[in-house]
């Protein structure tokens, strides 16, 4: 044990640094790997999970200039204080600054966070895109019974409306919307002649990122059951913020990783970064609320008429394989490593699976990498989503 712990330690690094000179879409494989503690080495999970807020970040002369050129005014005439030197967090596309307003009047002149893009990351990111494209036809011939290739077109159909900063607010203005009578959960909004299409003001929200709570709360003195306690609660927090998305509305945050989740005072959780958003059609939204209720029940005949009705086709009709599958896929109890030996996928293969639930698929395996990393013995998403799935 000894001597993997030193082995994945190193290559922690090796893998942390490769993404930060890379960049691109190898940072948010990154972002995803280190968000995966179900099957991913623990040592390698907490290295890049520095990848969901804290890349390296450009030069406070630089990010003055675009944001200078983007807003079309001096930064001293629209902010009383700015901070350019340390970013509240930086990632993949761009990052974020702290700032006040100076109009008193709008928004009494609260703090408010502006994401600021990356001048070179879509270009990057495209080739980048391109040359994970050839790999993942490779690895469908050779290595997984699954249509990667389908996965990454929808990822970089996602990815590049990323760069729409517009677009971004009015989704990130409607979620808020959605949770405006909610008293657990939060979403910013967007400040109105405040948006470009490389730049957005919003709201702050006063929060810890779930990915620094551990070293936030290890100064406190709570027993074991207390912070199981509290852990369950948050997870069950955040895990109700995406059930009601994806549920009840169908528009949800997309970009599933744990740096765009804050604890705020009293448990409450806050969900930012709404560039990677989906719209789930109406008829997958009713044919995964079926899902949900069929894995809720444990029904194998169920979840295997379900799953074929969200679209997910097999090369073989066997009921407990495609419940296992389904559970991997779909709910926190489940898991699925498309490399180990017993794998489902691997036994049966995949032969259409639908772009639209890629982004579903990539909601579960957030949470279940949060149930992991957080400790929780015992969670199901879809029997906490089960009120939402009757109601849809």
């Amino acid at each position: 044990d000894e001597l993997w712990a030193r082995q994945h330690t190193k290559a922690a690094q090796q893998l942390y640094s490769l993404c930060v000179d890379l960049r691109g879409f190898y940072l948010k494989t990154g972002q995803f790997i280190g968000a995966r503690g179900d099957f991913v080495p623990e040592q390698i999970c907490r290295k890049l999970s520095l990848l969901h807020d804290q890349v390296p970040p450009m030069p406070a002369a630089q990010a003055r200039e675009v944001i200078e050129r983007e807003l079309g005014a001096p930064l001293e005439a629209l902010f009383e204080w700015i901070d350019l030197e340390e970013p509240l967090g930086s990632a993949s596309i761009g990052q974020v600054h702290k700032a006040k307003l100076r109009c008193p009047r709008q928004r009494k002149g609260r703090p408010f966070l502006r994401p600021v893009q990356y001048p070179d990351a879509l270009p990057t990111m495209s080739l980048d895109l391109s040359n994970v494209r050839l790999a993942a036809a490779f690895l469908s011939k050779t290595e997984i019974k699954f249509d990667m290739v389908s996965a990454v077109d929808e990822l970089a159909a996602q990815i590049r409306l990323e760069f729409d900063f517009c677009r971004e607010a009015r989704i990130m203005d409607a979620v808020a919307r959605q949770f405006q009578l909610n008293h657990r959960i939060d979403v910013p909004r967007s400040v109105p002649g405040m948006v470009t299409d490389r730049l957005l003001v919003m709201n702050f929200l006063d929060g810890i990122p779930i990915t620094r709570l551990e070293r936030h709360t290890q100064k406190w003195v709570l027993s074991a059951a207390t912070k199981q306690m509290a852990a369950k609660r948050i997870l069950s927090r955040v895990s109700e913020a995406y059930g009601r998305m994806l549920l009840l509305d169908g528009l949800f945050q997309a970009d599933g990783h744990p740096g765009n989740i804050l604890v705020m005072k009293g448990g409450k959780i806050g969900l930012i970064d709404y560039g990677q958003s989906k719209q789930l059609p109406d008829p997958y939204r009713a044919a995964f609320a079926q899902l949900v209720l069929a894995l809720d029940k444990g029904d194998n005949a169920a979840i295997a008429t379900a799953l074929r009705g969200v679209g997910v086709v097999t090369e073989r009709e066997e009921a407990p394989l495609q419940a296992r599958l389904a559970y991997g896929m779909f709910d926190t109890r489940g898991s699925v490593d498309p490399f180990a030996p017993d794998s489902p996928i691997k036994a049966m293969g995949i032969e259409k699976f639908p772009p639209d639930m890629f982004f579903v698929l990539r909601v579960v395996q957030l949470l279940r990498g949060l149930k992991t990393g957080m400790k929780v013995a015992e969670f199901s998403a879809a029997s906490q989503w089960k009120p939402y799935a009757q109601e849809a």
